[in-house]
């Protein structure tokens, strides 16, 4: 009985032992709800990694609605909102955002993403009108491993 016990002591030391690149790998595979349920409450390199999977990429560009055409639209409370949203994500991943894709940010945002995110990969802009040079500047300056920028209906960048 004791050797049966040792060996799942070694069995869960060594999953425990996984490195972060590893985790990152097997973690990839996973849907965010699979995610938050389980490898994120086993224990802290886990919950470590799991954080890091799933804040490496933020989504809200392709996902969203399709913006009304009328006056009744608040865009700057929605900018204010995706700033927000934005920007809580960037501090969850700790530096690890690797891809963003948005609609309705300003220069607030995306300057705040070049301070915080040198490992940006990826960054698509869609309706946002109140972005401008000045942030994609610092995107370019601070955000050396970028290889893919799509701008889309936002007048404030010019080329």
């Amino acid at each position: 009985m004791s050797n049966e016990g040792s060996k799942g002591s070694e069995s869960s030391s060594e999953w425990a032992n996984l490195t972060p690149d590893c985790l990152l790998e097997v973690f990839s595979k996973l849907t965010v709800d699979e995610m938050l349920d389980g490898p994120m409450q086993v224990c802290k390199p886990w919950s470590k990694s799991g954080n890091m999977a799933v804040y490496s990429a933020f989504d809200f560009g392709t996902r969203t609605a399709p913006l009304p055409a009328s006056g009744e639209f608040d865009w700057d409370a929605m900018e204010e909102k995706m700033d927000a949203l934005l920007q809580a994500f960037v501090d969850r991943s700790e530096g690890g955002l690797k891809s963003i894709k948005i609609k309705l940010c300003t220069d607030k945002s995306i300057s705040y993403v070049a301070d915080n995110c040198p490992d940006l990969v990826v960054l698509w802009l869609t309706s946002c009108p109140s972005v401008t040079d000045a942030s994609i500047l610092k995107i370019a300056s601070n955000c050396k491993k970028l290889k893919e920028v799509c701008v889309r209906s936002s007048g404030g960048i010019t080329w």
